[in-house]
This record gives C-alpha cells, structure tokens and sequence, in this order.
C-alpha cells in the first residue's frame, strides 16, 4: 500500500472507532460491542477477536507466509514457556514505519515492521514479544479495563488507535469520550512494566534467548529519542520508565550469570529482515545494497537472495532464477532459499519444477507451514484434492493467523460437498478482503449447513450477530 492511501486510512480508522465510543452510550442497539462488568477469559478473548476484525480493515497487516510464519515461530516458542494458557497466542506483522509494539487482551500481539528494523538479531525481536505476551499474561489490560466504571471494547478499540497513529491526532477525541478512568489505559504502570520485564526475561532465559537483547533494545529505544529531535518514540509513551527498567534488568542479568543462556543469533533472521525489504521497501534500493554486500561477502547467500527477491519485484524473472543459483552455488541446501525458489516457480505456474522441492523440504520440515501451504497450493492447482486438503488443515492448526488458507480450504470444502466448512472458511475469508456483505452470506449459510454441536457453530453465530449489528446487508 502507498503512503497516500495509509495516510488517508489512519484518520478513517480513528473517526470510525471514536464514534463507537461516542455513539455507544447514545444509542445501545447500534452498538457494535457490549459492556464487560468482569473479564473472564473467553471475554477477553472476544475482545482480542473484536479488535483484530475492526483493525483487519483499516490497517495494514503483512500476509507474507514467510515473515508471519518466521514471527508466528518465535512468538509461540516463547508463549510455550508459560504453560498451560486459557488461549492461544496469535502474532501479527503491521506494516508501519514506526518503532512499536502492544499486545490486546486474548493474546493478540502486533508488531511494526520499524520496530524489527531496528533490531539486528533474532533476540532483539523475542525480548519485545517477550514483554508483550506477559502483559497479556499478567492481565495488564484486563485489569485497567476492570477498574475503569465504563468500558466496551470499542472503548478499548479507540484508545489502543492512538497508538497506531502515535497518539496526537486520536488523544482529544479520546478524552472527550472518556473518563479519567479510561484515559488510564493509554499506558502501562511503572508495576505493570516491572512485571512484565521480569516475566520476560523469564520466558526469554526458558527459551534459550540471552535477556541482554532485550535491554540493548530498550536501549536503541532510548537512543531513538536523540535521532528524532527529543521525540519519544510511540513504544515508549505506552511503555514508560525506560531507564528504570533497563537499570533494573541488567541488575537482574548480574544477579543470575550462570542461568543466562550464551549469545547467539539464529542465521535465518538476516533472512527474514531482507524478505521484510523486500516487501516493505524500496526494490532498486535492495538491489543495489544486496549487489554491494555480495562483492564484499560473497561467502554470504543471504545477499545473492536477497538479489532474487529484488530482480522478483522488479519482475526481472531470468534475472531472479540466476540470482538464486548464485544462492544455492553457496548454500546448497538452505532451505530458506529453496522455498522462495520453489515459491517463484508455483507463482510462474511450473509446477513440475516446484513440486519435488516442496515435497523434499517437507519431509525434512514437516513443521514448516509455508512450505506445507504451498505444497497444498501446488497440489490444488494439479487437481490432487485429496493431498491437498489436510496439507492445509495442517498449516491453519500450525499457524491461526495464517489467513491465505481460509480461501483454499472454502473452496476444496466446497468441492468436497462440505458446505458448512466450506462457507466457514469463505467467511473469515471475506472478512480478511474487506468483503462484509459477502461475508455475511457465507456465514449465513454455514449456520444453516453446520451442526449446533460443531464447536464453529458458536464463533458464526457470532459474526453473523455482529454483522447484522453492523446493518450489513447480504446483496441480492
């Protein structure tokens, strides 16, 4: 998306989410979202649902298999530490230059993509997701939310705005609409940040990260401050006592030398952050740096890699496939490399050539989602439904914000004559696209084609419960 139309999608995503708050108390049944006296669990994670739906249409979130899976990865690796959870973590990419992260209750976390530029190893990323899936943890949201007299999820939607739009253009509509108490919510306490430090690096030292990437990001953090003119970057005004906190976490790495894990920084990050180039960033540039880097360290495949993804953008398709030889003459078995390889083939429709590198790097990764949903995609394509059905079952049960799948199991569903799945899938689907009305329709039909006792029956119910609030209309 360009900078013209992300401008202009902001403010729409603010005035929209100001007036729930505003009309909310006016007029209670156009109201989107319903009050919560007390959280309990499922609630919270109706609200984490609620806000990820409202967001999904105004903001711009990655969907590149690669970096949602490499994200989704580190996140459920630390989240696995905390043991048994009421609800299961999901980990979002947004598309936003600035240096932010937060986390809403039910476990949904977003990332900006200007905060994992800033970061120069794989540690650096897990100590912010580190911090974040302990606020959801602790309850930190939850909590001020059940203090405050008067709170909706659409309360919550507009205060956590501010923080896509770092707080200045949304504060004097959301002050209007709140009470002292809510305006609380804006950030987090001195105590909540010491707590969600402390369980951080817990959860940090569980997984085999080093807690120091965490204060060297707080650090850049802070450093950021003197780059900007004295601007506070957005992470920090929701996330305060910075200094504070790195003073008290590196007491804590003094305290406890001999349970820290060693430094390390996992190779395939350096991949990851060129593939979020070459997504989000200038492709002439990228092709000039990674040409440049591959002079200097030819030894290096990241950087004849990072060529192909360039020349792909630039479509500059005989240009890509020699790049990424010149990748695999260095790495031959980088399994990095022969994904995006066999991605580039399924995307030139050769799929004879893209199959057997699919289904080889399967069989040494089964846990590997983007291979697995592009194996499936290969498989649709070939007419193998029968291959090509639980390969994508697999990836929605391996990676939930793995949302391209929705649309290929709606549809092989639908072959199969398993309506009420396949307009399951097709409405999240819709959703996703921006689609309600469409949407709408197909969840419609999955009531009527489902069981009450499939447990999707409820979530349908709801959406078509909320859309139908929404005044959204199925077109004849």
């Amino acid at each position: 998306m360009n900078n013209f139309l992300l401008f202009f999608r902001k403010p729409a995503l603010i005035i929209f989410l100001g007036a729930c708050v505003l009309l909310a108390p006016m007029r209670p049944a156009w109201a989107i979202f319903e009050e919560f006296q007390s959280l309990t669990a499922e609630k919270e994670k109706q609200i984490g649902q609620e806000f990820l739906l409202e967001i999904q249409q105004q903001v711009p979130l990655i969907e590149d298999a690669f970096l949602t899976s490499y994200l989704n990865q580190i996140g459920q690796k630390l989240a696995s530490q905390m043991g048994t959870q009421p609800f299961h973590y999901k980990f979002f990419l947004v598309n936003d230059p600035t240096m932010n992260a937060f986390a809403v209750p039910g476990g949904y976390i977003f990332i900006h993509t200007g905060m994992i530029r800033m970061a120069e190893r794989e540690g650096e990323l897990a100590g912010v997701i580190a911090h974040e899936i302990s606020h959801v943890y602790c309850r930190h949201m939850a909590k001020m939310m059940e203090k405050s007299r008067v709170v909706t999820v659409a309360t919550l939607l507009a205060t956590l705005a501010s923080v896509f739009v770092g707080g200045a253009l949304a504060q004097p509509l959301i002050m209007g609409a709140m009470g002292a108490g809510e305006s609380a919510m804006l950030k987090y306490s001195r105590d909540n940040e010491a707590e969600a430090d402390g369980m951080g690096f817990k959860w940090m030292v569980k997984a085999g990260y080093n807690p120091r990437d965490m204060v060297s990001m707080f650090s850049k953090m802070n450093k950021q401050r003197w780059f900007e003119g004295g601007k506070v970057p957005i992470y920090l005004r929701t996330h305060p006592y910075t200094d504070d906190r790195i003073v008290e976490l590196s007491h804590q790495l003094a305290m406890h030398p001999s349970e820290v894990p060693a430094e390390k920084n996992n190779p395939d990050f350096q991949y990851f952050q060129i593939k979020l180039e070459s997504i989000c960033g200038n492709p002439n540039q990228l092709l000039r740096r990674m040409t440049q880097e591959a002079i200097r360290d030819p030894k290096n495949a990241a950087f004849p890699y990072g060529k192909a993804l360039a020349l792909a953008k630039l479509e500059k398709h005989e240009e890509v496939l020699a790049a990424f030889q010149q990748a695999l003459q260095v790495a031959p078995d980088n399994p990095l490399i022969n994904r995006d390889l066999a991605i580039f083939y399924f995307h030139l429709n050769r799929y004879a050539e893209a199959q057997p590198i699919l289904q080889r790097l399967s069989q040494r990764y089964p846990q590997d989602d983007v291979v697995l949903y592009y194996l499936g995609r290969v498989c649709q394509e070939r007419k193998q439904t029968d291959q090509a059905l639980p390969l994508f079952e697999k990836v929605h049960k391996l990676n939930p914000t793995f949302s391209e799948v929705y649309y290929n199991l709606g549809i092989l569903y639908g072959e199969k004559g398993q309506l009420g799945l396949a307009h399951y899938y097709l409405g999240f689907h819709s959703l996703k696209v921006k689609a309600m009305p469409t949407a709408l329709f197909h969840f419609q039909k999955a009531l009527k084609n489902l069981s009450p006792g499939d447990g999707r029956y409820a979530e349908v119910r709801q959406q078509v419960v909320r859309l139908e609030k929404m005044k959204v209309k199925v077109r004849d």
